[in-house]
């Protein structure tokens, strides 16, 4: 049981919006990160991030597509090179699949110490009450176990939450996308239909994978949680306009238009685009895989 002093100090680092407890993000562990991640995704990812000019100073949700298995390397390099341009001053929050919060309680404090919450739509009012900016994944497992040679292509899982959010908010979405991070690992099939007929969709939500992989260090495997080394495959994150869709879909939108299926699918539909032509462009840059 925790001490009446331990309680004290979360509660006091902790502030509840909409019914959430949402974390204050403690600057001392972001930088302890930043430094550790910061060396690891220069050198072995030779990470660079282009169009950083381009993140809004003030509110904004940010998406991006979700690859290389269970690690998000390319979350990782864009939260690096987000504290490098904002400093410390300026948090992110991260919206993560609870798998990653149920593991081991001391590394659920450091994700909640690092701004990372669990994916639902409550953390994510919560943050935005806050005035906070935060990053989403929409496309979640199913995305990030897409085959590799659909490491071009993005679909969000068709997943447009986030749509019906930025309308709901007022605020701008700032699409993220990044070359080379689904290269980490090779992802072989998703194996929708053994994960359907094991039943993983009624037992991790949003989840209908059950991948065959193959990389280090386990050569080809077919068990998704078992830790992985990536790939040293470079990555090139590129961030594009923030997409303010009252003008961009040419509606005077409120937040009873986040309600709206047909609108709701214009936004999506204009989003995942524009991301989808970039990606490609910036794939085909690439001369060879991995090697960038």
């Amino acid at each position: 049981m925790k001490s009446a002093v331990a309680q004290h100090s979360s509660a006091s680092r902790s502030t509840r919006r909409h019914g959430h407890i949402v974390p204050e993000i403690r600057s001392d562990v972001v930088r302890r990160s930043h430094r550790i991640l910061s060396r690891i995704v220069k050198s072995y990812f030779r990470s660079e991030i282009r169009g950083a000019e381009r993140l809004p100073s003030s509110q904004t949700i940010l998406v991006t597509h979700h690859d290389g298995g269970v690690l998000p390397i390319n979350g990782i390099c864009l939260g690096v090179h987000w504290y490098d341009h904002f400093g410390f001053d300026r948090p992110l929050y991260v919206l993560t699949h609870d798998l990653l919060h149920s593991l081991w309680d001391p590394f659920s404090r450091l994700l909640a110490d690092s701004g990372l919450l669990r994916a639902d739509r409550k953390a994510m009012d919560a943050v935005l009450e806050r005035g906070q900016s935060v990053l989403i994944f929409p496309g979640a497992a199913r995305e990030s176990f897409r085959p590799f040679w659909h490491r071009k292509n993005i679909d969000l899982g068709g997943r447009k939450g986030f749509i019906a959010q930025a309308i709901r908010w007022g605020l701008p979405i700032t699409p993220v996308v990044s070359a080379g991070s689904h290269e980490t690992v090779v992802v072989l099939s998703g194996g929708h239909d053994f994960a359907k007929m094991l039943g993983i969709p009624k037992i991790v939500r949003s989840a209908d994978v059950w991948p065959l992989l193959a990389g280090l260090p386990w050569g080809v495997w077919a068990l998704p949680f078992l830790p992985q080394i990536p790939l040293p495959a470079k990555i090139t994150t590129e961030v594009l306009p923030p997409i303010h869709l009252s003008e961009a879909l040419g509606r005077d939108l409120n937040p009873d238009h986040a309600s709206d299926p047909e609108i709701v699918q214009a936004g999506f539909d204009l989003v995942v685009g524009r991301m989808r032509k970039r990606l490609g462009e910036l794939y085909d840059e690439r001369k060879y895989p991995v090697l960038g």
